[in-house]
């Protein structure tokens, strides 16, 4: 058997915890060292995307590697980005906001290790990962932000990554690859939820592209509105929902104050797909929550955002904006109100979608749901 170092383009959406002023940052990440295994091949990936109001993403990715030669043993892995505040790093060096990581090849489970690790050095020797010598550095103060370690004397610091790795034995001909794990979405004042997800290490295996690629997000008792940045899928066919949704191309204003072209998503009990064939993406995955739906302009949420999931304030402001934050929930399941303030102002929603028979039902909303207006019902008034 033949013994190589891999580039695996599974997801690297790390999550890392930041008490910072603009928010909770959680998740962006790498891959490990770009030593390209030249002759395999990635033929198809379904990408598998879910997320609950809890802020917690399900990642499912289905890969077909086709391998030309003999069989082999090919060491991958995943590499994810520390929290910003670094108090505590757990015995088995696992990422605290990564949760259920599982990688299953041929039907087979296959046992995946973590390792702490030394970014800005070759991590990978003869084979092996190399860990941090975690006795030399300090964990629990405040200078251990951002990426690195700091030495109990802070005269030195260390880059850090956590990296999940196991030895994948290919087969000649086909492979087939499950991956899957959970992780703590992104959030910040303007965004309730955001994350990313590279694609573009996939040019690095032999055929420098995906041969066939799906992007698949799913939903069943949470409606979801998000926004994805659309020059990702800008050579694919239209995307297709599947249920009760509708999407449509618009653009806004992003954070750097440019103009970026975006989906705008709104679905409930349905799921949509983007396919692409030939695929060499020329950017990244970028998904966040549709809060800015009125104002076209990302740190500019709508009103009735701002006040349901704390965000900054936003310009519009309407009349009777409680009685509007509080039946949130029921607008989006499509009820049909029958006071007429509310029924007009939900009607002129773009992602409002009625439906007839949708009887209101506390006790069927999410348990955020119901807690979260019991709070606002206390604070606010019912």
């Amino acid at each position: 058997m033949l013994r190589s170092v891999l580039t695996l383009c599974l997801v690297f959406l790390t999550v890392t915890l930041t008490h910072a002023n603009d928010g909770e940052y959680y998740t962006s990440g790498n891959q490990l060292l770009p030593l390209v295994e030249t002759d395999i091949r990635v033929q198809r990936e379904i990408l598998t995307l879910r997320w609950s109001d809890d802020n917690v993403a399900e990642v499912d990715v289905y890969y077909e590697f086709y391998n030309p030669g003999k069989p082999k043993t090919v060491l991958m892995g995943f590499e994810a980005d520390p929290p910003m505040y670094i108090d505590s790093i757990s015995r088995n060096s696992a990422h605290p906001n990564i949760s259920d990581f599982k990688v299953i090849m041929n039907g087979r489970s296959i046992p995946v290790s973590t390792t702490v690790v030394e970014t800005d050095t070759l991590y990978v020797v003869n084979g092996e990962v190399q860990p941090v010598d975690l006795s030399v550095y300090s964990i629990n103060d405040d200078y251990n932000i951002g990426s690195y370690l700091f030495t109990a004397d802070r005269n030195d610091a260390v880059p850090i990554s956590y990296v999940y790795h196991f030895n994948a034995d290919f087969k000649s001909g086909i492979n087939v690859v499950r991956h899957r794990y959970r992780y703590e979405m992104n959030v910040n004042v303007c965004t309730h939820y955001l994350f990313d997800y590279k694609l573009s290490p996939a040019l690095r295996w032999a055929n420098h592209q995906i041969d066939d690629f799906t992007l698949r997000i799913e939903t069943e008792d949470v409606p979801l509105h998000f926004m994805m940045k659309d020059s990702l899928f800008e050579k694919s066919d239209s995307p297709v929902i599947d249920g009760t949704g509708k999407w449509r191309v618009r653009t806004i204003i992003n954070e750097m104050d440019r103009k970026m072209s975006v989906y705008e998503v709104f679905m409930r009990n349905a799921s949509i797909e983007w396919k692409a064939t030939n695929f060499r993406p020329s950017s990244e995955l970028h998904i966040f929550s549709a809060d800015c739906t009125e104002t076209g302009v990302i740190c500019n949420p709508a009103e009735y955002y701002s006040w349901r999931y704390s965000l900054v304030s936003g310009s519009i402001h309407y009349d009777d904006i409680h009685r509007i934050v509080r039946n949130m929930p029921y607008a989006y399941r499509g009820y049909i109100f029958k006071n007429k303030y509310l029924n007009d102002f939900f009607t002129s929603r773009w992602w409002y979608i009625p439906d007839p028979d949708y009887k209101v039902d506390l006790e069927k909303l999410t348990p955020n749901e119901r807690d979260w207006l019991k709070k606002y019902n206390e604070d606010y008034g019912k």
